[in-house]
C-alpha cells in the first residue's frame, strides 16, 4: 500500500468516528418510534418520523462504515440530492397545499413539515441510492 493510499484513508478518519457516534440518537430515537408503532397502532406523524430519523441514522452508519471509499461517497452523495430534492417538493406540496385549499385551517402547513417532507426525504433518499447503484452497473 502506497502512502498517499494511507493519507487518503486516515483523512476520513475523524469524521466517520464523529459521523458513527451522531448515529446512535437518530438510531435510538426511531427504534423507540418504532417500537411505539407496532405496540399502540399506526399513527402517520409516528410513521413519517420513524422514517426520516432511520435514514439519518442509515447515513451516519454508512458513512462511519463506508465513508473512506470514493465510490461509496459517491453513492452517499446521489442519495442525499435525491431525499433534498424529493423532500423539498413533498415539504412544499405538503405545506403550500393545504393552504391554497383551505385557506381557512390554520393547521394545514403542518402536514408539510410533520408528513410530507419526512416522507419525501426517506423516499427521495431511497430513489437516490437505487439510481447511483443502476448507474454504477452501467
Amino acid at each position: 500500500m502506497s502512502s498517499s493510499t494511507q493519507v487518503g484513508r486516515d483523512s476520513y478518519a475523524i469524521p466517520r468516528v464523529v459521523a458513527g457516534l451522531m448515529a446512535l440518537a437518530p438510531t435510538g430515537i426511531a427504534l423507540t418510534l418504532l417500537g411505539g408503532q407496532a405496540f399502540r397502532g399506526f399513527d402517520p406523524i409516528g410513521a413519517a418520523l420513524v422514517a426520516a430519523g432511520l435514514t439519518m441514522a442509515l447515513f451516519c452508519w454508512w458513512f462511519a462504515l463506508r465513508g473512506h471509499m470514493a465510490e461509496s461517497r459517491v453513492r452517499m452523495l446521489y442519495a442525499v440530492l435525491g431525499g433534498v430534492l424529493l423532500g423539498g417538493i413533498a415539504f412544499a406540496l405538503g405545506f403550500i397545499g393545504p393552504i391554497i385549499v383551505t385557506p381557512d385551517a390554520s393547521q394545514g402547513p403542518l402536514l408539510g413539515i410533520f408528513i410530507t417532507g419526512p416522507f419525501g426525504f426517506a423516499a427521495g433518499s431511497a430513489l437516490g441510492a437505487l439510481y447511483a447503484r443502476r448507474r454504477r452497473r452501467r
